[in-house]
């Protein structure tokens, strides 16, 4: 038997219902925040993602599928979405065709190498947004609220992390005092944090691993490190977020994966006390279109984890609407079925019909088995007098139709 590869998964039945639903309510509501979709390839050259992302990163040091092509280029499947939607801004002209800030959201699969765990895929889903050509720290709040308002859509108890982790004028100082305090540390820290302190400092700051944060309790901070700009903007953030009801928390620990990040960092976690609780992140990345060759273009955005967001959806948030089975008794009463089949396909009704002709009692036991609520029949006497039995299958009732009757059905 051949199986699904292992951390990528297969989706069907009521789950897959439930999951079209969700992203239908995603879709409506960032689209009513004037975010239009954007769909990019989920390969790309491998230089898009060592530039954009970077090469010291976990992601393109451990986790990213990359392969050579028939042609012998180097190509990998997308890890994430912002370095996309920036090499099709940059490739497009947008910043010289489309009005600014250029608001765009994707939905779509993602892969990483990475150990499977619940939450965590190889293949795995996210919605994200990006905003171009927008400097303020009004545009992360209202990119912040956008990522908040999604779980509260869906009823999910959840707060926000903040953060500034600086910009090329005030950073390097930091990173020295990060090298600095570590220095002495450093046998206390897992591998991969020994080789960070020369190249990514900032990511010992939110290791799993060695978990230096919760060691150390005197590590430098970044926010006590900021230049007068950036200190202003975390200021105006933090206003801005308070006006639009966002609960907020000051992490200083909180600096994101990715080398694009500049000053606003975030993440979104949901209450729920276990430990994989971060549902989204994000943050500014202001220098990364200038970085991939194209114009210097301020920016902000996040990611969101389908698969965390779907996990934490209440089970009764959505109601499944109610099941109707169409049986034919006989062959005769095969095509009148087909005609009733059409005809319900013009109402907001759930229904499906069993063309292969049965005995009452089977046609029964299949629409009890497949959880209908109502079942119709058509027999040698429906067929005759162009009728169909309705049965609602809780209560046991029967009533007679025409079979192009509009039937009142409790949905």
């Amino acid at each position: 038997m051949i199986s699904a590869v292992k951390g990528m998964n297969d989706l069907f039945g009521k789950r897959a219902v439930r999951w079209g639903r969700m992203e239908e309510d995603i879709k409506l509501l960032v689209s009513n925040a004037n975010f239009t979709e954007m769909r990019t390839p989920m390969v790309e050259e491998i230089a898009l993602f060592k530039r954009g992302v970077g090469e010291t990163t976990d992601v393109v040091q451990k986790e990213m599928y990359d392969f050579l092509d028939k042609k012998g280029r180097h190509i990998a499947m997308r890890p994430e979405g912002t370095a996309s939607v920036v090499r099709a801004f940059i490739e497009h002209g947008i910043a010289m065709n489309e009005p600014m800030p250029f608001k765009v959201f994707y939905i779509g699969p993602f892969f990483r190498y990475e150990r499977p765990q619940k939450g965590r895929y190889r293949q795995f889903h996210q919605l994200g947004i990006e905003i171009l050509g927008d400097e303020t720290a009004q545009m992360d709040a209202e990119m912040i609220f956008t990522a908040f308002r999604v779980l509260t859509h869906f009823k999910i108890d959840a707060e926000v992390h903040i953060n500034s982790i600086g910009c090329k004028e005030c950073r390097p100082a930091y990173r020295e005092k990060l090298v600095e305090y570590f220095a002495s540390k450093k046998e206390h820290l897992c591998e991969d944090c020994k080789t960070r302190i020369n190249t990514n400092p900032l990511r010992l700051l939110d290791c799993k691993i060695c978990d230096p944060k919760s060691k150390y309790k005197d590590i430098p901070v970044m926010t006590d490190h900021l230049c007068g700009a950036c200190d202003d903007h975390f200021k105006q953030l933090q206003k801005s977020l308070a006006i639009f009801h966002v609960p907020y928390i000051i992490d200083p620990f909180i600096v994101r994966g990715l080398d694009y990040y500049t000053r606003t960092a975030f993440e979104v976690v949901a209450n729920t006390g276990g430990s994989q609780n971060a549902v989204a992140g994000g943050g500014r990345y202001d220098n990364l279109v200038a970085d991939i060759g194209g114009p210097d273009t301020p920016a902000t955005g996040f990611a969101m984890g389908l698969e965390r967001l779907f996990d934490l959806i209440p089970e009764d948030f959505y109601s499944e609407s109610m099941l109707s089975a169409g049986y034919a008794l006989c062959d005769e009463a095969v095509d009148d079925l087909v005609h009733f089949a059409k005809h319900m396909s013009h109402h907001p009704i759930r229904f499906f019909a069993d063309y292969k002709p049965k005995k009452f009692k089977k046609a029964l036991q299949k629409a009890d088995k497949t959880g209908a609520a109502f079942m119709f029949i058509i027999g040698e006497d429906e067929v005759k007098e162009k009728k169909i039995l309705m049965k609602n299958m809780k209560t046991g009732e029967q009533k007679v139709y025409g079979q192009h009757e509009v039937m009142i059905i409790v949905r």
